[in-house]
C-alpha cells in the first residue's frame, strides 16, 4: 500500500501532540512531588498530675522560705526593749528577796562572789556565794547559747546581726519556758519563796523547812540563763547601751547627755519633732530606767502580797509568752518587700 504525504503529516501531528501531553504531564509532575507536606503539628503535652503537685509544692516551699526568713521591721522594737527592763527589775527584786543573790544583774552577783569568798558579809551564810557563782555561770553559758543561736545564720565569727522572726521566736519562747519552769517550782515549793533569813542558804517554802536546799540553784540557773537573751536582743538591735539587765551606763549616758539637750532643743523645728526626733535617744534611756525601777517595785509589793514571789514570776512569764507570740505577729521589714516585688 502506497503511503501518501497526506497520512505522514498526520502521523507527525499525533506524535507532536503525544510529545506535548507528555511534557505536560511532567511539568506538572515535580509539582505535585514538591507540593509541601503540610503535616499537623503536634499538640502540646498536657503536664502530669505529678509535675502540677511538684510546681505547687516547690511555690510553696519558696513562699514557706521566705515567710520563715524574713527580717522584722525595727518599728517599736524599743517596746520590747522597755519590756524586758520591767521584767528585769521584777524578777531580781524577788529573787534577792528569797534567795538572796540577783538573777539579771552580774555585777552584784560579783561583788557577793567576792565577798563570800573572804566569809563576808559575816551574818551570811558561809555558803552563800555558791548562788552568786551559779547565777555567773548561768549567764555566760546562757550567752553561748543565745549568740549561736542569733549567729548561727551570719557566721558565728560575725556580730549577731540576723533580724529573722523565727530566731526572735525561738529565743523568747525558750526564755518564756525557763521563767515557767522556775515559777512552777516555787508555786510548788520545791525551792524556797519565803523572804531570806540572814545565816541560811535557803528560807524554806510551805513544803519545805529546810535551811540548807540547794535546789534552790535550779531556778537561778534557769533565770540567770534566760537574763542572756535579753542582753543578746540588745545587740542584736544594734542598742548596745540599752543592756536590758543594768542601768549604771545608763545612769551615766542620759546624765552626760544633758548637756546635748539645749542644742537638741534648737535643732528642734518644733516641740513634736524635739520628743519623736531629737530626743528619742534620751527618753529611751529615762524609760529603761523608769521600767526597771517600776520592775522592782511592783516585784515587791507582789512579793508581800498573797501571790508572793510565784505571782511575780508569773507575771514575767506572761509578758515574755506575749512578746513571743508578737513576733509572730510582727511586721517583716520593708526592705525585704522591695527585693522580693523585684
Amino acid at each position: 500500500m502506497a503511503i501518501t504525504f497526506l497520512d505522514v503529516e498526520k502521523a507527525d501531528l499525533e506524535r507532536s501532540n503525544s510529545n506535548t501531553d507528555l511534557q505536560k504531564f511532567n511539568s506538572a509532575a515535580p509539582t505535585l512531588n514538591n507540593t509541601p507536606n503540610v503535616s499537623r503539628s503536634p499538640s502540646p503535652a498536657r503536664p502530669k498530675h505529678g509535675d502540677i503537685m511538684d510546681q505547687i509544692g516547690k511555690r510553696n516551699i519558696g513562699t514557706t522560705s521566705r515567710y520563715i526568713n524574713h527580717e522584722l521591721d525595727l518599728a517599736y522594737m524599743g517596746c520590747v526593749i522597755i519590756t524586758c527592763f520591767f521584767t528585769s527589775g521584777l524578777i531580781d527584786a524577788v529573787a534577792f528577796n528569797s534567795w538572796s543573790c540577783f538573777v539579771g544583774m552580774q555585777t552584784g552577783n560579783t561583788v557577793f562572789a567576792a565577798l563570800g569568798l573572804g566569809g563576808l558579809p559575816e551574818s551570811a551564810h558561809y555558803q552563800q556565794y555558791f548562788k552568786s557563782f551559779t547565777a555567773i555561770g548561768s549567764f555566760c553559758i546562757g550567752t553561748v547559747f543565745f549568740n549561736f543561736l542569733h549567729r548561727y545564720h551570719t557566721g558565728l565569727h560575725n556580730q549577731p546581726t540576723s533580724r529573722r522572726w523565727i530566731i526572735f521566736f525561738f529565743s523568747f519562747l525558750i526564755q518564756s519556758l525557763l521563767i515557767i519552769v522556775a515559777a512552777i517550782l516555787v508555786t510548788t515549793g520545791v525551792v524556797s519563796n519565803r523572804p531570806f533569813v540572814q545565816g541560811t542558804f535557803s528560807s524554806g517554802s510551805h513544803r519545805s523547812s529546810s535551811n540548807t536546799n540547794y535546789k534552790d540553784l535550779i531556778p537561778i540557773v534557769m533565770l540567770s540563763f534566760e537574763a542572756a537573751g535579753q542582753v543578746c536582743l540588745s545587740r542584736v538591735l544594734s542598742l548596745i547601751e540599752l543592756p536590758t539587765i543594768v542601768l549604771s551606763t545608763i545612769y551615766h549616758d542620759f546624765t552626760a547627755d544633758l548637756y546635748g539637750t539645749r542644742q537638741l532643743w534648737r535643732q528642734s523645728s518644733s516641740i513634736k519633732d524635739f520628743f519623736l526626733n531629737q530626743g528619742r535617744r534620751q527618753e529611751k534611756r529615762l524609760g529603761s530606767i523608769i521600767a526597771l525601777f517600776l520592775g522592782g517595785v511592783v516585784g515587791g509589793e507582789m512579793y508581800k502580797s498573797r501571790v508572793g514571789m510565784a505571782g511575780a514570776l508569773w507575771l514575767a512569764a506572761g509578758l515574755k509568752v506575749a512578746i513571743t507570740i508578737s513576733f509572730a505577729l510582727w511586721r517583716k521589714q520593708k526592705v525585704e518587700d522591695d527585693e522580693l516585688e523585684n
